[in-house]
């Protein structure tokens, strides 16, 4: 059993920013991260993903950005390395490969329980990323098994995709950059 004053869930850009501000004061904790840092922008997304948000937006507690195109929309990948960099420069304390199953209260306060075993602490610290689990419509259930569904954390890119049409449901943000690129690949899209 390993003791600390707050466990961070995640080692994405929240975890990162969380864990700088509470080392900054001095306050003992870990991150654990079911993957490597990043792991969701680095696995869960497609290949060609851009940012929403210009480059300059995306800074961190003690780092702002420094790239070449302050006005531009990196990649999911830019992100990724910038954020494993962060973590390396600023000595966080990231423990990844390491799943977190449950959050049971605990002699602390809090026990969170792993597959290396728990750790108790006093506070916790939900970093898992706003979208950690697609939205699909319950008529999607009707559609026949033989039909590819894909969604924008199983879609990598349009070269996995089967012959044939596509049909995009959804026109935010995610819904049209897949929709160009996979217009972009020659097939029809709707």
């Amino acid at each position: 059993m390993t003791s600390t004053t707050t466990v961070i869930i995640g080692a994405g850009q929240a975890g990162l920013a969380m864990s700088y501000e509470l080392s900054a004061l001095g306050i003992d904790h870990v991150i654990l991260e079911r993957g490597v840092i990043a792991n969701s922008w680095r696995k869960d997304r497609w290949d060609s993903l851009h940012l929403l948000t210009p480059n300059w937006q995306n800074r961190l507690p003690g780092c702002a950005y420094s790239g070449p195109d302050p006005h531009g929309f990196g990649s999911k990948d830019a992100l990724a390395s910038r954020l494993a960099g962060y973590a390396n420069t600023h000595r966080l304390p990231v423990k990844t490969g390491i799943d977190v199953a449950s959050v049971t209260p605990g002699a602390l306060g809090y026990r969170v329980h792993t597959q290396v075993g728990p750790f108790d602490c006093r506070n916790v610290v939900v970093a898992t990323g706003a979208c950690a689990r697609p939205a699909v419509p319950g008529l999607a259930l009707g559609l026949p098994h033989d039909l590819p569904a894909f969604t924008t954390t199983s879609y990598k890119r349009a070269s996995d995709l089967p012959d044939g049409g596509v049909l995009v449901v959804g026109a935010s943000a995610s819904g049209l950059q897949l929709a160009r690129e996979i217009q972009r690949s020659g097939r029809q899209v709707i």
